[in-house]
């Protein structure tokens, strides 16, 4: 039973509870339990052209020493948040001048890259691997590892951080450690690694219509789909428990969910929170990488889809 009257939380006996740091389970101010999900974080959307010339114009704000990533981390538009797409999964938009580069450090949270725009030069380091970011590339980096980003060729670098940060905030687990003073990891290798995923190899050719799961089991938190739509075709995702993140790698397509229609194009990205059943439809051949919390939610006992 939930009391609704504000005074009767204010006699001397709920006011002595509260010194004690009791709360009374039978005046919650609000429900702690519900008959099914009630997610607070929103459908959302961001856009690569915007985050560009942010991050163009902060070239001459905020020199690469003084920050850590130069990256513009997309917040879902919720009261008192901070930080997070969704309640587990961050994504950011980051990229490296020409001439520039990432120190090396290491997290226990896990990430991964969609790389939007590169060319051999511009490579990320992965325990030690040098691995060029080639446009549609998907970066692997699980926790743990060693990661720096480098730009030795003459034009700046972008793609899409994704990470499982909020949750391992939630978990107050977080470890963080930089390179050894500062420094970049040394290069000891190059070539093919299990770290690099490139779309097209993962798709393979053609145009019909194909969800192809990469990465599985590579991160405990992430799941890694990548989505080949030909134009007007549609993908669709029922109301379940999982959260998702979207963005497009090549082409445009519209997610849709009650009350949220937005057309996504090259780099731009979509929040899809749980219990939100929604669907992609392809306004041209298109391409897209879904990242989401599906293991995480699997493994806890938490997978569940309405009806």
């Amino acid at each position: 039973m939930l009391l609704t009257r504000k005074e009767d939380l204010s006699t001397p006996y709920y006011a002595n509870l509260q010194a004690q740091h009791f709360s009374p389970g039978w005046a919650r101010p609000e429900p702690s339990m519900w008959a099914e999900p009630k997610p607070k974080f929103k459908p959302a959307v961001w856009r690569f052209a915007q985050a560009k010339q942010a991050l163009d114009a902060s070239h001459n704000m905020v020199p690469a020493d003084m920050t850590e990533r130069r990256n513009l981390i997309m917040v879902n538009p919720i009261e008192g948040n901070s930080y997070a797409s969704t309640r587990h999964l961050v994504a950011a938009y980051q990229c490296v001048m020409a001439g520039d580069r990432a120190r090396t450090h290491r997290h226990s949270a896990n990430a991964l890259r969609l790389v939007l725009k590169g060319k051999p030069g511009i490579a990320t380091i992965v325990n030690g691997t040098a691995i060029d970011m080639i446009p549609g590339d998907v970066l692997l980096t699980p926790g743990g590892c060693w990661h720096g980003h480098v730009n030795e060729a003459d034009e700046t670098g972008y793609w899409i951080d994704f990470l499982d940060i909020p949750f391992v905030q939630l978990c107050e687990a977080m470890f963080f450690e930089p390179y050894p003073n500062g420094e970049m990891e040394p290069v000891t290798s190059r070539g093919p690694t299990p770290m690099r995923i490139p779309a097209g190899e993962a798709l393979g050719s053609g145009r019909d219509a194909k969800v192809v799961e990469i990465a599985k089991d590579v991160m405990p938190t992430i799941a890694l789909h990548l989505i080949r739509l030909p134009k007007d075709g549609r993908h669709e995702m029922p109301k379940n428990t999982v959260n998702n993140i979207y963005a497009v790698s090549s082409g445009k397509a519209r997610v849709t969910a009650e009350g949220f229609s937005e057309i996504l194009g090259h780099g731009d990205v979509a929040a899809m929170p749980c219990w939100h059943a929604h669907a992609i439809e392809a306004v041209e051949d298109a391409v897209l990488l879904r990242v989401s919390d599906e293991p995480l939610m699997s493994k806890v006992g938490l997978l569940r889809t309405a009806g």
